[in-house]
């Protein structure tokens, strides 16, 4: 689990994100320094009180090199936002409602905001129960003007929880958001959370579900609330595919949202 969060693959990603195949990673951390590669693609879609839809495709390119107890990650994504110009595109904590009049639609594109994390992972009750610490930058690498992006630099600071029990995974995430702000965008900090379980269906398959609710940066949107339900195929040794869907609970949150992520380990 990296969390997500949760909203736009979270990375979306999901983060600790779509699914608690860090279990899996923190045993293999053991065994000395890799690096793994993960890519995607997020679509969601909602009208976040608006009259109109806005849908945004977003396609996460990740490297991540784990060495000891640490994992470093680096995520460049590529985002398109079609829609009234009321939406702005918040990196891996999901769009973002904005007080503006809506326009007429439009379709914008191009570099999203990258992001740069590191987590501390402590391996406790004979390695059926983990902590991760983790501290993460999302720097103001898309446009501003296209609305990809709100052009300020954000900090996130969290916590996750999770428990192994037989074939049973349970999850949790607490962290603050330490958002950028501006005269022209006016953006608050907020806490950010989730719960989830996933269920080894065999060896290879599992299933989970994750709830997800976090404070609004926007002061003009609900605070997001979803749930993401997920399935993660270990493909190969090195290969492992997850898909999952999201219903949104609130207009702080897309109506719906379908991806997929596929991670290779060296």
């Amino acid at each position: 689990m990296t969390k997500p969060a949760l909203g736009l693959f979270i990375a979306m990603a999901f983060s600790t994100a779509l699914s608690p195949s860090h279990l899996a990673h923190a045993n293999e951390k053991q065994a000395g320094p890799e690096v793994r590669w993960s890519t995607g693609v997020d679509f969601t879609s909602g009208d976040y009180a608006d009259s109109q839809n806005t849908s945004i495709l977003y396609v996460p390119f990740s490297a991540k090199a784990l060495f000891g107890d640490f994992e470093a990650k680096v995520t460049v994504p590529y985002i398109r936002i079609k829609g009234p110009g009321t939406v702005v595109g918040g990196g891996d904590i999901g769009p973002i409602a904005r007080d503006r009049i809506a326009n007429m639609i439009t379709t914008q594109d191009g570099l999203g905001d990258v992001t740069a994390s590191l987590t501390y992972t402590k391996f406790m009750q004979d390695n059926t129960l983990f902590v991760d610490f983790t501290g993460k930058v999302k720097l103001p690498t898309a446009s501003a003007e296209k609305n990809l992006g709100t052009g300020l630099t954000d900090f996130t600071t969290q916590v996750d929880v999770t428990k192994s029990v037989g074939g049973v995974n349970l999850f949790a995430t607490a962290g603050y958001r330490f958002m950028g702000s501006s005269d022209a965008l006016v953006l608050r900090d907020g806490f950010l959370g989730s719960l989830g379980a996933s269920f080894d269906v065999s060896d290879r398959t599992s299933l989970g579900l994750i709830y997800d609710y976090r404070q609004s940066a926007s002061l003009r949107a609900e605070n997001p609330s979803e749930l993401t339900g997920f399935v993660s195929w270990k493909l190969s040794k090195k290969i492992r595919l997850q898909t999952y869907g999201i219903v949104g609970f609130s207009s702080g949150s897309p109506d719906t949202g379908v991806g997929m992520q596929i991670s290779l380990r060296q």
